[in-house]
């Protein structure tokens, strides 16, 4: 990999090229597949880090990339984990070195599990429970490392949301479903960004949508339509949805009576 290719990465990252070269970019991605690999891994780094901590691991080996390529992929369980054990086996040097570029991250979650953890929820508002329920990186699915053209809309796309580029965000989630209208995720997505654009009714529109198709996973919109409502201080209306997912249960079953108890104090 070129020191030219590294910095067009970090542009494209950083969202500074054009749209023009934002296009040649995204073809290059899709054709040369070891670019496609530098890219996919810089990116998981770029959203993972700050951008100083990013700037240092750029530099790391393909071997640590493995490594840290596994460890990011683990779910919010395993990172739980991982954070307890370099707190409590802190004179273990090889796991201190194998953690040490995401000891910044770890540390981030760390605190927001203590915060959520210690905060008196009744002082918690809908706004804030939304915020506290709706955990964007469990939708990372969007993103993978197929080589078809799609995958590569998916990494644009949200690319888009997470630069909070919410209109040309939306434009390319619609785009996609046209395409591939069996990811339950992308309707996801897109209510998610039409909540942002402020447009709560859209917003649970598409969920509507997801919840009345036949995919296997249709029932994960009425928890994101409940997260709608919290955040649109629509009380009654959440209250509904969460009390059906705890009788049905239904996807984050147990997460849904957790928000209840805690609105029962709003």
């Amino acid at each position: 990999m070129s020191l030219e290719e590294d910095i067009l990465i970090e542009r494209f990252l950083r969202n500074e090229l054009s749209e023009i070269e934002s296009t040649d970019f995204l073809n290059k991605v899709d054709l040369d597949d070891d670019f496609r690999e530098r890219f996919l891994i810089e990116k998981q780094l770029f959203e993972s880090l700050n951008e100083n901590e990013w700037s240092h691991v750029s530099k790391v080996d393909e071997k640590e990339f493995s490594e840290y390529d596994t460890l990011y992929n683990a779910d919010a369980q395993r990172i739980k984990s991982v954070i307890h054990k370099a707190t409590t086996a802190y004179d273990n040097k090889k796991k201190v070195k194998r953690l040490v570029y995401f000891s910044s991250a770890a540390a981030i979650v760390a605190f927001m599990i203590l915060f959520n953890f210690y905060t008196d929820k009744n002082q918690l508002t809908t706004t804030q429970l939304y915020s506290e329920y709706v955990r964007i990186d469990e939708l990372n699915s969007l993103v993978n490392r197929n080589t078809d053209a799609i995958a590569i809309k998916f990494v644009d796309a949200e690319k888009q949301f997470k630069h909070k580029n919410y209109k040309a965000a939306l434009i390319k989630f619609d785009e996609l479903l046209k395409l591939q209208n069996k990811n339950s995720v992308l309707y996801i997505y897109k209510a998610l960004t039409q909540l942002e654009l402020d447009n709560p009714n859209a917003a649970i529109k598409t969920l509507d949508s997801l919840i009345n198709s036949d995919l296997i996973d249709a029932e994960k919109g009425y928890w994101y339509k409940g997260l709608v409502y919290l955040k649109s201080n629509e009380i009654i209306k959440a209250e509904q949805v969460f009390t059906l997912i705890t009788q049905k249960s239904y996807f984050k079953h147990k997460e849904a009576k957790d928000v209840l108890n805690q609105l029962d104090s709003i």
